[in-house]
């Protein structure tokens, strides 16, 4: 059953990926990361090859004046290249094949968790419910069919995160050049995974202390590991080329208080960016994660904590428990800092989504505890396997049923009122499904559509088929839209839901809303009299 169980779910997985891939809108991010990857792309052939650059990339800004030099290109430059030696060249072939390998990356992640499940706890039958569970897990799954910061990042952080375990357990040559490969370019997706190389080194001194493991050759590992994750990084960051350490510190510098400046609808209200309350990302967590996978988390931090305290300065028993409190660590660490330094946050939780796999992790030693320790297990086992199957049963009809906007979950904790509450559709992915309504129920040869929100509808532009592009105008000031596309965003907080269409109906007439629970997601209004 070994043998056959894994590979048939990831299989099961990877097809399920070619199958829906194309369903997903596009975001404002996603030509961002794009360019940037050009823009990049440009300074590498000018600074390798310099007679192989295209004309129309030089037409590119210089990478260092661009503004968003400071991101890692770790997982955006593969994406381009892959992308030009497929020639692919539609601008919605472009962005479903981006979507299609983001995907794959994602399964790269997944494969990760399971390993590290299956090793932490030595059943591979543990680890494929950790697969299961993480991918039966809505925001996160949506996201990783297209955002090539947060999503991709979960998905090479937890591959780091394997790496890191391996080196831990058994530092040598060979699990340290594995884990500074994946470190590296971990570290150029996102600079949060500097926390790896630092558990690493921190439980490798204990290690060294409690004589677990030999002096000379986990030094001479160690060392290697630092200086070829160094190189790694270097190597897939053009932006450090010039002056490594300078470039760093800048990059480092310039995400850790991130040039954002809008608000945030957090319970209700409009909060700053930059002035977040402390509960601001254990909140968004409690909410838009499935109910059992929280309890479970919440009983698996309890029993590592224990643990701890029972060993005192040991701290572990056993690998085992190493691993634990690695996994608590690299959760725990980065979600404090950014509540210390009043890290800029937006979007929810996105740009912690990373420390999603040690939370899976972490989850599990709790359904552990259920299924092994707490007396009473004959009656104790069936309840927690009827528990957690009737969880991912609920969850993935409601992942089928509002396809492909599982971005938009919610757990009961969230209450009701939702629009007015929290951050809904932020990024506008539901805006091409606004768009293709809009044409299927509009024969006019061209069709002029505006935005009523933050969120801009001409993202969705990029994934529109080219005849329906042809089609669209997004205006330019000297006429009137005939259609509005609102998600809310920053337009209605406060409101009574009930009157916050009041706004449009002056000169529009309501024509399409998509609502999921009840709640409206997006709504499209018309122009009562599209004369000019």
């Amino acid at each position: 059953m070994r043998a056959v169980a894994p590979p048939v779910f990831f299989l099961l997985l990877v097809l399920l990926g070619f199958r829906i891939h194309g369903d997903y809108g596009t975001h404002f991010d996603d030509p961002n990361g794009r360019y940037l990857a050009q823009v990049t792309s440009r300074y590498v052939l000018e600074t390798l090859i310099p007679s192989r650059v295209p004309e129309q990339a030089k037409t590119l800004p210089p990478l260092h004046e661009y503004v968003d030099r400071d991101y890692g290109v770790g997982v955006e430059l593969p994406l381009l290249a892959i992308e030009i030696l497929a020639g692919v060249r539609d601008t919605r072939d472009i962005y479903v094949f981006r979507h299609l390998l983001l995907f794959l990356l994602g399964v790269a992640g997944t494969y990760a968790v399971y390993w590290m499940a299956a090793r932490r706890f030595l059943d591979w039958r543990i680890g494929l419910l950790a697969a299961l569970l993480f991918v039966v897990s809505p925001r996160t799954f949506a996201d990783s069919f297209y955002n090539s910061k947060d999503g991709a990042f979960l998905a090479v952080f937890a591959m780091a995160l394997a790496t890191t375990v391996a080196f831990v357990l058994r530092p040598a040559p060979a699990t340290a050049l594995f884990n500074a490969l994946a470190t590296g370019l971990a570290v150029d997706v996102r600079l949060v995974a500097l926390v790896l190389p630092l558990g690493a080194t921190a439980l490798l001194a204990v290690r060294l202390l409690k004589r677990e493991v030999p002096l000379a050759r986990t030094v001479a590992a160690h060392a290697l590991y630092l200086l070829l994750a160094a190189l790694v990084a270097i190597a897939l960051w053009p932006f450090l080329w010039t002056d490594p350490i300078g470039n760093f510190a800048y990059a480092f510098e310039s995400m850790s208080k991130f040039r954002w400046t809008l608000n945030n609808i957090y319970m209700g209200e409009l909060v700053h960016s930059s002035k977040l309350p402390w509960h601001y990302i254990p909140v968004w967590i409690g909410i838009t994660t499935p109910l059992l996978y929280l309890a479970l988390f919440i009983v698996g931090v309890a029993a590592i904590l224990w643990a701890i305290l029972r060993r005192g300065f040991g701290l572990w028993r056993d690998e085992r428990e190493l691993q634990d409190i690695l996994f608590l660590g690299v959760l725990v660490s980065p979600a404090a800092a950014a509540i210390v330094m009043q890290s800029i946050l937006y979007d929810g939780w996105r740009q912690m989504f990373f420390i999603y796999a040690p939370f899976m992790l972490i989850a599990m030693r709790g359904w552990m505890l259920f299924w092994n320790v707490v007396p009473g297990r004959a009656l104790v086992r069936p309840a927690l396997g009827a528990a957690t199957a009737l969880s991912v049963a609920l969850t993935a009809a409601w992942m089928i049923r509002v396809h492909p906007l599982q971005n938009v979950y919610f757990n009961a904790l969230a209450g009701s009122d939702l629009r007015t509450r929290w951050e809904l559709d932020y990024w506008g992915m539901a805006n091409h499904l606004a768009l293709d309504y809009i044409l299927r129920h509009d024969d006019s040869p061209v069709i002029y559509v505006r935005t009523d929100a933050v969120t801009p509808v001409y993202s969705a532009f990029n994934i529109m088929k080219a005849k329906d592009r042809a089609r669209l105008r997004f205006g330019d000031g000297t006429k009137r839209p005939e259609y509005l596309v609102t998600n809310y965003r920053f337009t209605n907080v406060g409101d009574n839901p009930d009157q916050s269409d009041a706004r449009y109906l002056e000169d529009y007439t309501p024509f399409w809303k998509l609502e999921i629970d009840g709640e409206v997601i997006l709504a499209v209004f018309k122009l009562k009299d599209p004369a000019p």
